[in-house]
């Protein structure tokens, strides 16, 4: 297992010694490394098939790589190998040439450095051992033969010498032969001695003899074959039957007996205390009758307050009407409703003359601030004029003193004074203009100011009418309601009917919401039934179809069922609670119907009568009533019946992932 340091930078020996460690295969690589010098992958095919392995090399994909079986050695693009140790879905336990311990290469990087040749080496099965041994024994037998036609042949050259190791063999083989022949005659004599039975024994000469050969001689009983006939025959004929015969197809639906009209269930809005009752039991209402009164009171204290807040708004609104549209005089455009309260009205016309007399004070002031900047602004523009109506008499006085300072006939002094004092006016002129152009800076500002106050008096006027006029609408709906639930206080009969179960007897008793109070069956209206059809069956069901009905009141094998039509069926499915009794297990068919629900279609069935016959008497059939609805839905063979579940699940099975 040794390397020379010659051989120490050849990928394929390194790699190729590394998977013979691993399967514990001795071999001289040195040997190898003289005889082939770099070792490639015919080298390593013909060394590992030189030591008895299976050594082939394919090219495959990462998919193939999963199953190819390893350590398997993977050429590399770049002409250097490597040692796939496993590959689990996108990762690669590899070993490089030389190194110490194995590596995780990632699926894109495998596959970057792979040139998809990969070699696999594995030892020879016990079935190849097997067979190798077979075809030795195959070959032994003619090379033996041939063995002895030579020494036939070498006995013709040389007769002593053949005699002799013709005796060897023959005194070896002779044994075998003799064995062999003895233990034939013997299996001949017995088979030739063996004593004849009798044609037929009687039972009292069977009864004579010893145990083991009374059961020998003893004839098979006829009843196991009469058995076996008659099975086979029941067979025979039940498959014939299964083949020829039908049977209904049934849909089975619960339901109950329902008055035509429905009954009416009488429930309060909102909770309440109960006033007064003013029916019972049984007794009999017409549309409209008041039944039970709840306690008004803190309705109409809401309908009150609502009403108040309403009349408060409109005066709201009719004050920012009169703000917004009154002109100059706001007060006087100030229209209040007619019903509105007397102290209300006050209340709101001071509070637009306080909010008008303020509004007209803002104003005033920017008004006055204007005038007086305007004042300004002409007192300034005046005197610009004045100063520049001088400029001309001060311009000619200092060219008259610089005309006779240069013919030196003037003061220097003087006409530097003079100079000094048309600078001056110049000047002046100058800063008289920049506060004219201030004051006008501040006009502007302050009638900007002025239509700035108008705007936003104006804005928070109409944002008022509008939060006003929202108030007032969101109050008038809100009254609309509190006159509607008042006016729910009074529970009344929607129908002629009779009352049932009254469930309420206190006055001064607390109701809640959608409390079932009592029912009320309709007057005159007839019997009908309605039965939840199970989603599986709903396709088989339509309107018209016959339908045997059993009362669970009444036991139908006594006294029998009752017939009807179906009338409607719901175009819509109900999800209800599964029943003890539904499980998927009953039908044998897999759902898709929610976990502890089931789908179901309602149907309105009708009767043939309303009456059940006792014998001695006739029983009325009353709402409520529970019931089973068979409907025939058609027929199929039996065999049909009792392949389907094989064939479901051959259809359904072995698909799993």
């Amino acid at each position: 297992m040794k390397t020379k340091p010659h051989a120490a930078n050849d990928p394929g020996l390194l790699v190729l010694g590394m998977l013979f460690r691993l399967r514990n295969i001795p071999a001289d690589f040195d040997a190898l490394a003289h005889s082939a010098g770099v070792v490639d992958v015919p080298a390593m095919l013909r060394f590992a098939r030189a030591h008895g392995l299976k050594a082939r090399a394919a090219r495959m994909g990462w998919k193939q790589l999963l199953g190819a079986p390893l350590p398997a050695i993977a050429a590399l693009t770049d002409g250097g190998f490597l040692l796939v140790g496993r590959v689990v879905d996108d990762r690669a336990i590899v070993v490089a040439p030389g190194a110490t311990r194995p590596v995780l290469m990632t699926r894109d990087e495998f596959e970057a450095a792979w040139s998809g040749q990969i070699v696999l080496i594995t030892a020879r099965s016990a079935a190849d051992a097997r067979l190798r041994r077979w075809a030795g024994a195959a070959i032994a037998a003619p090379m033996r033969l041939a063995r002895a036609l030579a020494g036939r042949i070498r006995s013709l050259a040389n007769p002593g010498a053949a005699r002799e190791a013709a005796q060897r063999g023959a005194n070896a083989a002779s044994g075998i032969i003799i064995d062999f022949a003895d233990r034939a005659r013997k299996l001949q004599n017995a088979v030739a001695t063996r004593p004849r039975s009798p044609a037929r024994r009687t039972a009292e000469e069977l009864a004579f003899l010893p145990a083991a050969l009374e059961i020998v001689e003893t004839p098979p009983s006829p009843i196991g074959r009469g058995i076996i006939f008659s099975l086979i025959a029941i067979i025979v004929v039940a498959l014939v039957w299964s083949t020829a015969g039908t049977v209904d197809i049934v849909a089975v639906a619960q339901g109950k007996i329902i008055p035509s009209g429905r009954t009416k269930t009488i429930q309060p809005f909102e909770t309440g205390i109960v006033r007064a009752i003013h029916v019972s039991d049984g007794q009999s209402v017409k549309a409209g009758d008041v039944l039970i009164e709840l306690d008004p009171t803190m309705n109409a204290a809401e309908l009150g307050r609502l009403g108040a807040d309403l009349m408060a708004a409109r005066l709201e609104v009719a004050r920012l009407q009169a703000a917004l549209n009154g002109g100059d005089d706001p007060v006087a455009a100030f229209a209040p409703p007619a019903t509105a309260p007397a102290e209300l009205v006050q209340m709101q016309r001071r509070f637009l003359l306080s909010q008008v007399t303020e509004q007209r004070a803002k104003m005033a002031a920017l008004d006055r601030q204007v005038a007086q900047k305007e004042a300004e602004r002409a007192t300034i523009r005046a005197s610009i004029d004045k100063l520049k109506a001088t400029m001309t008499p001060l311009q000619q006085r200092v060219e008259i003193r610089e005309h006779l300072f240069q013919k030196e006939l003037g003061s220097k002094i003087v006409y530097l004074s003079e100079m000094q004092e048309l600078i001056g006016q110049r000047q002046e002129i100058l800063v008289q203009e920049s506060r004219y152009g201030e004051a006008e800076a501040a006009i502007a500002s302050l009638i900007e100011t002025r239509n700035r106050a108008v705007a936003e008096y104006e804005r928070s006027l109409f944002d008022e009418f509008a939060k006003a006029e929202q108030r007032m609408a969101g109050l008038t709906q809100e009254i609309i309601k509190a006159e509607q639930r008042t006016s729910l206080q009074k529970l009344t009969a929607p129908v002629d009917g009779k009352v049932q179960q009254l469930a309420v007897h206190t006055i001064g008793g607390v109701v809640t919401p959608a409390q079932t109070l009592m029912l009320i069956v309709p007057a005159e209206s007839r019997l009908e039934i309605e039965a939840m059809i199970s989603n599986r069956d709903i396709g088989f069901v339509e309107v018209g179809q016959e339908v045997a009905i059993k009362v669970d009141a009444f036991n139908f094998t006594r006294y029998g069922l009752l017939h009807g039509q179906i009338l409607s069926i719901s175009q819509d499915s109900i999800t209800r609670e599964r029943g003890h009794d539904r499980g998927d297990a009953a039908s044998g068919e897999p759902s898709s119907e929610p976990k502890g629900q089931e789908l179901a279609y309602a149907a309105h069935i009708s009767l043939d009568r309303t009456e059940m016959d006792l014998g001695d008497k006739r029983v009325s059939l009353s709402p409520g009533m529970a019931i089973t609805a068979e409907v025939k839905t058609g027929s199929r063979r039996i065999i049909s019946y009792l392949l389907s579940p094989l064939v479901r699940y051959k259809q359904e099975s072995l698909r799993e992932r």
